[in-house]
């Protein structure tokens, strides 16, 4: 029998009445027989009929423990587990709402069209929905307002590029025929700026009562569905959020699943500090400026100016490494920024429009404008705990303000209101301290059931630079030249570092004879799909397609990581955490190495009859004193050094990549 595919349509299937559990006003008792019957019923009416697997059951009676004892669950649930319908079943027995939230968009959508639906059509009275950050969706009054003539400008009174305008006349097409207003559901890929000026942000919103569109508003009508549901799938980084709001983004819950739960300790620690750069000052004096007129040009002009001076500031300190605080420069253009943002926020309050469209855009200008202020004021007087530095993204620094420890806002605002239960395939060691769960939670581990053993192999190459050799990259080239021909392609190189891969793959590309993708030469999901319709490309990546990418085996059988992915000792935030540490290489940077090592060599076994190598070309996991603390995190692969022996088992599986007849000697 076939294991569960979420990429398959199943029938309708009549709920059963025994709903398997019993509900008082505050006690919910899930019966966990009930809950693993319910589970046979689904992977038995599945196309092709499921299997049955140990680690999923164990997992289902994990989470209804949970959930009926009101306990907090760290569950690492090996790949394979099928651990979505393993916490999405007693989910739907609680007869409450539980909400769901994931790190990637990909599981996001896997929830939301297939396995939420899935369980849904087996458990009486269960509805799923799914919410989304508000400027996910279209909006209808700026879609009005736009029009589809042949004039188009943005609110800073700039004419929208005739490229632009033409895809936002397809979207406002396609905003006669969507049920949604999702971006997600546009059939082809947009350019940012024509989706900005048919959205808005949760400042710029004039809200339901105030709009004129507000009763038939896309978002709006995704909050009354999700005030309705019972299971509630959203992204990790609205529940943060939500959080940061006051609780005021999500309907009542008194449950809630991280999946991906080895993302959330950044996600809230950004998520509850803030970010500010000078485009967002240059954008306010854009918006204000043709809306207030000549009696408050000089300001609108003035804060251009300030705005400049600030990116130079902060772009003169970023060079000179200094990336934690702001220097006399930054503070005194903040400072003169902020009594310029005050000003034009007042000239807002008072300014008198004509008609509703000019409201709409009073309101569109203050409101980004109050939020501005607030993000002004708090940068000037970070509070403790907080961690001011400097980051670049693109052409600009920007500052962040993080949370260097979320674990006492957790325990304040969140562990007590909810019962939780976080799950992954790779859980940090550290990661229910760094929560604040910390000896209030119940930690689980359930192994995959793929077999490695036989499977797969993990190769380090002897007699290998070291990473930081003068040699070490010339070595990687070789390497990588040598296993790809070997592969025949088929082949996911993973990068630490995109000029590092950039390198590597212009020097790597001219020696095969198969082709060669890199990171960044298309969108993330048009690289995906040709990696994966190819038997022969290989595909040099970094960051993201370290984890939440699935490949089938006819496309991937080599995995190559070019070395351990500690973070930069100058990193500010990894820095902070490590003062506070008193073992900060082993509370901080091993646990987050050993993660997204794990993860990363996770793209290569995705499902029972995959094959292949992970070589990591970093001779640390071989010989370092704390390589099995690494190897704890990974999977049961036999390890080799030999590149003989690894060159023959990828030569076999070009031959016969689904054969599971001749394992590894």
């Amino acid at each position: 029998m076939k294991s569960f595919d979420p990429d398959e349509e199943q029938s309708y299937v009549e709920p059963d009445d025994e709903t398997g559990i019993r509900l008082d006003d505050d006690v919910v008792a899930i019966d966990a027989e009930r809950a693993l019957a319910l589970l046979d019923r689904i992977t038995h009416d599945l196309p092709g009929g499921g299997e049955s697997r140990e680690g999923q059951r164990q997992m289902v009676r994990a989470v209804a423990t949970s959930f009926s004892r009101r306990q907090h669950t760290v569950i690492e649930a090996g790949t394979g587990i099928g651990k979505s319908l393993a916490y999405l079943v007693p989910a739907a027995m609680t007869a409450k709402r539980v909400v769901i939230a994931t790190a990637t968009k990909n599981l996001q959508d896997q929830l939301a069209t297939k396995d939420a639906p899935t369980v849904a059509q087996h458990t009486g009275g269960v509805k799923v929905a799914v919410l989304k950050g508000k400027n996910n969706y279209l909006c209808r009054n700026r879609a009005h307002g736009v029009g589809g003539g042949t004039q188009m400008s943005f609110d800073d009174g700039t004419e929208v590029p005739k490229g632009v305008a033409d895809q936002m006349r397809r979207i406002l097409q396609w905003s006669n025929e969507t049920q949604t207003g999702d971006r997600d559901e546009l059939p082809f890929e947009i350019d940012a700026r024509a989706w900005r000026g048919l959205s808005v942000t949760p400042q710029e919103c004039l809200g339901r009562v105030q709009c004129p569109q507000g009763q038939a508003c896309f978002a709006e009508l995704a909050k009354d569905r999700a005030a309705e549901s019972s299971l509630l799938i959203v992204n990790t980084h609205l529940y943060a959020a939500h959080l940061a709001s006051g609780s005021m983004l999500l309907p009542a819950h008194e449950f809630v699943v991280f999946d991906e739960a080895h993302e959330i300790l950044d996600i809230f620690a950004t998520l509850l500090g803030t970010s500010l750069n000078a485009s967002r000052l240059r954008a306010l004096a854009g918006v204000a400026r043709p809306l207030l007129g000549a009696d408050h040009l000089e300001r609108c002009v003035e804060l251009v100016a300030v705005a400049d001076r600030f990116a130079a500031s902060l772009q003169a300190q970023f060079d000179a490494e200094q990336l934690t605080g702001l220097n006399e420069d930054c503070v005194r253009d903040l400072g003169r920024a902020s009594e310029l943002v005050v000003q034009i926020i007042e000239a807002l309050r008072s300014f008198a429009t004509s008609g509703a469209e000019g409201e709409a855009r009073r309101i569109r200008a203050l409101g980004p404008a109050v939020h501005l202020g607030n993000d002004l004021e708090r940068v000037a007087k970070v509070r403790d705990g907080e961690l001011l530095y400097l980051t670049k993204r693109d052409r600009e620094v920007d500052i962040e303000i993080s949370l260097v420890d979320v674990g006492p806002r957790l325990r304040d605002d969140l562990w007590g209101s909810v019962t939780a239960v976080l799950t992954s395939a790779t859980i940090p060691d550290t990661l229910p301290a760094s929560l604040g769960l910390a000896g209030d939670c119940v930690v689980e581990h359930f192994a995959s059931p793929f077999d490695y053993q036989t499977n797969a192999l993990l190769y380090v190459p002897d007699n290998f630079p070291e990473r930081k050799a003068a040699g070490a990259e010339a070595a990687i080239i070789d390497e990588l030249v040598e296993l790809i021909a070997a592969a025949g392609g088929r082949t996911l190189a993973l990068f630490t570092n995109r000029s590092v891969m950039n390198r590597v793959a212009e020097a790597v590309s001219p020696r095969l004879d198969t082709p060669v993708l890199v990171q960044g030469t298309l969108s993330r999901q048009r690289i995906i799909e040709e990696f994966r319709d190819s038997a022969e490309a290989s595909l040099f990546a970094v960051t993201s397609f370290w984890q939440g990418i699935d490949v089938p085996g006819h496309s991937l059988s080599l995995v190559t990581i070019d070395r351990l992915p500690f973070a930069v000792p100058t990193d500010p935030l990894a820095e902070a955490r490590r003062s506070r540490s008193e073992r900060p290489f082993y509370e901080v940077d091993l646990p987050r190495a050993a993660m997204l090592l794990a993860q990363g060599v996770g793209r290569l076994i995705r499902n029972s009859t995959d094959r292949g190598v992970v070589a990591v070309l970093d001779t640390r996991l071989a010989e370092s004193s704390y390589r099995s603390a690494l190897f704890r995190k990974l999977p049961p692969m036999k390890r080799t050094r030999d590149k003989t022996q690894v060159h023959a088992f990828l030569r076999e599986l070009r031959g016969e990549p689904r054969d599971l007849s001749s394992p590894p000697q």
